[in-house]
């Protein structure tokens, strides 16, 4: 069953789940009495975490530590004070045979040690399939921590609160609660994921929803937005899929933040106001396809110290960014050349090693939009997908007034926003025609049908399906 492209089919614990559903009773059920209360509550955190894998998809495995370094009891991340006795913990799981286990070793092609593996075997999952938890329940937890500060090693910090932690906390507390009342996937992927570039499967489902922040350093270097799965999109499934994401399973839009990339690197550096679009560079070189390529070309450029390191980076990101046609070096000095003729701001910057980052832009923006709806009780679910915000057509003059604003007073230039339509799949019920023919002829394929089956039996569950939008579909 598990081969080694399943090996690394696998998510890091997540030491923030609701240990309250898994009793001490379902533990008796499985064979496990007579356990000492914190040993058994490392337990119920492993038997809670393989469960929400297993709701992820089936094929999912769970990558553990089985060395103390691997644990940090004491930290606002680990607000159940999951320890080391987690080892303890998957060994007698292991010994009881509820478990598949697959020891961690060193990877001589990668250079990196990997970690064991573990999912639950038939006998436990067939134990899980008698509970219905919904993500809500198993996110369900009080100090869940939504900001995550890290170090240059990538590593997370402790930090002390302030004002701006806390606003930051209670905004993404309001956000993922509106996300759980949010249906966001994509009709036409038949698999329970989506392979990027570098064959990593990134799954889609509503037990993947969870939003945070990450900051470097401090509260006030933000860097992105992670958690979900849709941030773990590279851009050429982006690009490939961008205009099949749909909210609520109805007719939904996107704006892409990219038409004003040259807007916020002229205000980030201080240039002189540039005049050039970005489709017009993007339509004059062979291996571009869209704007955000661009943009991370760009911030590439400005980022390397010479041309060696900007190659560098290309090659190793080409597949990622979707550009499939030939690239050679003579391209690449064309593609500088141009930059350096056509926009003669960008000269001083180019190879100059400064630090420039589009996605920790987006997401600024999109902290200051969540700010923006959380002063006037807005429930507006807003997606951003990279540098893409998608929302609900039917609320496009909300958004675009909000949008207007923060960009307005983040650009201080005249702001004119365009809109994308996402397809329309098969949601019309309508005999019309012609309202049939601008549905593309697009399917609903099984696998979301059963997402959304699952979604709506959650919110009922949950009693927040009532004037939901979709209970009037």
């Amino acid at each position: 069953m598990f081969n080694q492209l399943d090996y690394n089919f696998s998510r890091k614990l997540d030491f923030q789940r609701n240990l309250n559903l898994f009793k001490e009773k379902n533990l008796s059920d499985l064979g496990l009495n007579n356990i000492k209360k914190n040993l058994q509550k490392h337990l119920q955190f492993l038997m809670i975490d393989m469960y929400s894998s297993w709701r992820e998809s089936k094929d999912q495995m769970l990558s553990v530590s089985m060395s103390k370094r691997g644990y940090k009891a004491k930290s606002r991340y680990n607000p159940n004070g999951i320890s080391a006795i987690t080892i303890e913990a998957v060994n007698i799981l292991k010994k009881e045979k509820l478990i598949n286990f697959f020891p961690g070793f060193f990877d001589s092609k990668r250079k990196v040690s990997r970690l064991t593996r573990i999912s639950a075997k038939d006998f436990l999952i067939d134990y899980f399939k008698k509970f219905k938890f919904t993500p809500n329940e198993l996110n369900n937890l009080r100090s869940k921590e939504y900001i995550f500060i890290i170090n240059h090693k990538q590593e997370l910090m402790e930090y002390s609160d302030n004002f701006e932690t806390h606003e930051i906390r209670e905004i993404l507390k309001n956000y993922n609660f509106l996300l759980s009342k949010t249906f966001f996937d994509i009709p036409c992927i038949e698999k329970d994921f989506i392979q990027r570039a570098d064959n990593s499967k990134i799954i889609i489902s509503d037990y993947c929803k969870n939003s945070h922040f990450i900051f470097h350093n401090n509260i006030n270097n933000l860097g992105k937005l992670q958690g979900n799965w849709w941030s773990k999109l590279d851009l050429m499934s982006i690009q490939k899929y961008s205009n099949h994401m749909i909210i609520n399973d109805s007719k939904t839009s996107y704006i892409e933040l990219s038409d004003f990339f040259l807007n916020f690197l002229q205000k980030f550096f201080n240039l002189n106001p540039v005049e050039i679009n970005l489709e017009d560079i993007v339509r004059k070189f062979h291996f571009l396809n869209h704007n955000s390529q661009l943009c991370l070309l760009i911030e590439k450029l400005v980022s390397s110290k010479n041309f060696a390191g900007f190659k560098k980076s290309f090659w190793n990101i080409k597949r990622k960014m979707g550009i499939h046609k030939s690239v050679n070096e003579k391209d690449l000095e064309l593609f500088i050349d141009y930059l350096v003729k056509d926009l003669n701001s960008l000269k001083k910057l180019i190879f100059s090693g400064k630090a420039f980052s589009w996605e920790a832009i987006t997401s600024k923006i999109f902290l200051k939009l969540l700010k923006s709806f959380g002063t006037t009780n807005s429930n507006i679910p807003i997606i951003k997908v990279y540098d893409k915000f998608y929302y609900p057509t039917s609320l496009e003059m909300n958004v675009l007034e909000y949008f207007e604003t923060v960009l307005k007073k983040e650009l201080k230039v005249k702001i004119r926003l365009k809109t994308k339509n996402c397809y329309q799949y098969e949601a019309s019920r309508s005999k019309s025609i012609f309202k049939k023919l601008v549905i593309n002829n697009l399917n609903y394929t099984l696998r979301y049908k059963n997402n959304k089956k699952n979604f709506i039996t959650s919110l009922i569950r949950n009693n927040i399906f009532t004037n939901h939008p979709m209970s009037k579909n």
